[in-house]
């Protein structure tokens, strides 16, 4: 067998798999989704075994053969096997290597599995040191196979097959940053499939990358090969086309309906979208390698490549979606609104991390029901508007509200999207459309005569006041909200409310108050078991801590919080308790955790989410504290650190106990490290000192440990740099006047 011509990239671990599994199993099938490098890996792993067997390695390449017949005959043709009278070309085949020690490697399977799995029982039965390698889309189903499902590419190999495959066609080409940002974004569009990438690269000889990324929609459809476009590889189009023939009409059917979900799915939004059972035929397609099933916890979890789907969608769009798309928007409106009350509720991380993992879903039902039923897309997105908030998808969310408001005759429905609306206003801090919009939903309200929806109005109002500077006004209204909710009998409401007045105690400067306030609205969390109220509670309390020093308390009402919100808050965005975290740290003098979380929450803040101003002031103040003890130029590089970091990461940061390494550097360190500053060796600066140059190496080593600082020399660029922030004439520089 030849050695293939083109470098091999990201299979390392499944080469050594493989070569493992036939130690021990004389016949190893690889399987996977059209794609995905099953040819080339089985050529890779024959390549390197082949001297290990006596007879070498054979490659079998069955692409071409179109009937079960056929198949002996093909490997007769590739070990050179003559045929003999009285012989069947299979007798033939075990006759001549009833003695032999070989590899041999039978290539694409899947259209002729009966065949081939005949050929392989006959080769395992008759010639005892014979060892196969399949690829195929099937199992073969013989007796004794060890099956090797081939996963799609990680994104560092897959970034690395494109930028190879890019320079086979344009070897002059180099990418940059920004070249190598969009090129991640295009391979994991690719969903890591082998080909798709390498197709996708050939159109870097006439796009850049990020023509490319924006274009994707585009040259998805498009991907041909310009080594080998007749070829039935040729094309990702031809590849699936290829599997999908194989199909019985049923499942193409089921596949096509199967291409409306993106990021995935379970078996329940399979039968809801197909409008019926699925099972049998939802295993053909996992046994055909066009749909990965994929262990989620308590349910499996099913999805269909980017690359594959495209041909899906495809296939719909000819048969005629239209009932296949209306209920997919159906069912992700169901569990839009499920996830809406359920994220107020004590389940609320299960919640979250469903409706993360169904956003791709969501998205896709709404911009289908925007051009198709512009109401449902309206339903889907206010019932998604909290969900939007916690994600810190506020700029999103805004759009999509802003978009849809006027889609609907139902006054429920529009004062409900209103409220989401204003809400988001709010957090961006558009005062003025935040107050319109709670303005109209507290006056369809009152039309409709609905007490809580009034009260829930009021509280949104109250918000948009006390931000607004009105206090006076935003406490009357939080007045009026408290007494239709004690009217009511919500004491979920209540709780809500009283952290709006909690809001507006601190803007008022009532500390005391405030913290009575959040500490009622806690009780009221108890009470309801509501996860989302108790957080805002903890972080309403934590800060009136904060204002008294009382440091313990802070870090107790923290620490509630994350305990509460563990498992949730990877898919949080949200930089109340990131602010919160910097000022607890800041408060303890860990220093530079305060300006890593405050740097954290500056990212958020920056994609549109933003805290209430009146505990702004005091997350600036803490910040500019900890900014002063390390420079601007140190404070910049802990905060981009931060913004870089984990949630993981954040929240271990968060709760990190003060350390030596945290203090503020002492007098006599910032002395010696000016010193450092000005050339000064260790043993000059003992001399100026009077100190052993032993304590002065102390001194140093723990000046580089406190600001994270590599030697020397960067020693004495914080140095200069300090300097020059407190007097840029101090190096001859223009002062600032």
């Amino acid at each position: 067998m030849s050695t293939p011509l083109s470098r091999f990239f990201g299979r390392a671990d499944e080469t050594r798999a493989v070569r493992a599994l036939l130690d021990g199993a004389r016949l190893v099938t690889v399987v996977g989704p059209p794609g995905s490098g099953k040819t080339r890996l089985g050529t890779e792993v024959g390549v390197e075994l082949r001297s290990g067997f006596r007879d070498g390695a054979c490659f079998v390449d069955l692409t071409s053969v179109g009937d079960a017949a056929s198949v002996p005959s093909a490997v007769a043709a590739a070990l050179g096997v003559a045929q003999r009278p009285g012989y069947t070309v299979t007798e033939a085949v075990v006759e001549a290597l009833a003695t032999a020690e070989l590899l041999v490697i039978l290539d694409n399977c899947e259209h002729l599995v009966e065949a081939a799995a005949t050929m392989t029982g006959a080769l395992l039965s008759g010639c005892a040191e014979v060892r196969l390698l399949a690829t195929s889309r099937l199992a073969l189903g013989v007796g004794g196979e060890q099956l090797f499902p081939l996963p799609p590419l990680d994104l560092e190999p897959s970034v690395a097959l494109f930028a190879d495959r890019a320079r086979l066609v344009r070897p002059t080409v180099s990418f940059d940053g920004d070249d190598q940002r969009h090129i991640e974004r295009i391979c994991l569009r690719m969903d890591g499939l082998p080909l798709a990438i390498e197709l996708a690269a050939a159109w870097i000889r006439v796009l850049s990358p990020a023509q490319l990324r924006h274009r994707l929609d585009t040259v998805l459809p498009m991907l041909i090969s310009t080594e080998d476009p007749v070829s039935r590889q040729g094309t990702m189009e031809a590849t699936v086309g290829w599997s999908y023939r194989l199909l019985t009409p049923a499942r193409q059917f089921l596949f096509d309906q199967l291409s409306v979900f993106v990021g995935g799915f379970d078996l329940a939004a399979a039968e809801a979208v197909t409008n019926r059972g699925v099972l049998d035929d939802l295993a053909a397609l996992v046994d055909h390698s066009l749909v990965l099933a994929e262990d989620s916890g308590a349910s499996m979890r099913y999805r269909l490549l980017e690359p594959v789907r495209q041909y899906g969608v495809t296939a719909l769009a000819e048969r005629g979606e239209g009932d296949t798309r209306a209920r997919h928007a159906e069912h992700y409106l169901a569990l839009a609104k499920r996830g809406d009350v359920g994220l107020r509720r004590a389940d609320v991380t299960r919640h979250l991390l469903e409706l993360r993992a169904e956003e791709g879903n969501l998205l896709a039902a709404m911009a289908w029901a925007r051009d198709n039923d512009p109401e449902t897309a309206l339903r889907i997105a206010t019932a998604l508007a909290y969900f939007w908030e916690r994600r810190g998808a506020v700029n999103d969310g805004r759009a999509w509200l802003a978009e849809l408001l006027d889609a609907t005759a139902d006054e429920r429905l529009r004062a409900a999207a209103l409220a989401g609306l204003g809400r988001f206003a709010w957090r961006q801090r558009d005062n003025d459309a935040a107050r319109a919009c709670y303005a109209e939903n507290l006056a369809i309200m009152r039309r409709l005569g609905d007490p809580l929806g009034i009260a829930r109005a009021l509280r949104g109002l109250a918000l948009t006041e006390c931000a607004a500077g009105d206090t006076a006004t935003a406490a009357d209204l939080c007045e009026q909200s408290l007494r239709l909710l004690a009217g009511q009998g919500d004491d979920t409401g209540s709780g809500w409310t009283l952290t709006v007045l909690a809001l507006v105690k601190f803007a008022d400067g009532d500390w005391a108050g405030a913290e009575r306030c959040a500490r009622q609205a806690l009780d009221a969390s108890r009470d309801q078991r509501s996860v989302a109220l108790a957080a805002t509670a903890h972080l309403g309390v934590a800060y009136a801590a904060a204002n008294t020093g009382d440091t313990a308390t802070y870090r107790g009402q923290l620490t509630a919080v994350l305990v509460d919100l563990r498992d949730a808050l990877p898919v949080v965005d949200d930089p109340d308790w990131l602010w919160a975290a910097s000022g607890l740290a800041a408060n303890e003098g860990r220093t530079r955790a305060a300006l890593r979380l405050a740097g954290a929450a500056r990212a958020v803040h920056d994609r549109g989410s933003r805290m209430p101003d009146t505990l702004m002031i005091f997350s600036e103040e803490a910040v500019d504290r900890a900014r002063r003890e390390v420079g601007d130029r140190a404070a910049a590089r802990f905060m981009a650190q931060g913004a870089a970091m984990t949630t993981e990461q954040l929240m271990a940061e968060a709760l990190e106990r003060p350390a030596d390494t945290d203090r503020p550097l002492s007098t006599r360190e910032r002395e010696v490290a000016g010193l450092v500053g000005d050339g000064l060796t260790n043993e000059q600066i003992a001399t100026r000192l009077f100190l052993s140059r032993r304590t002065v190496e102390s001194h140093v080593e723990r000046i580089k440990s406190k600001l994270e600082l590599g030697g020397r020399n960067e020693i004495i660029a914080w140095v200069i740099g300090r300097r020059l922030e407190e007097d840029p004439g101090v190096y001859g520089y223009p002062r600032r006047r």
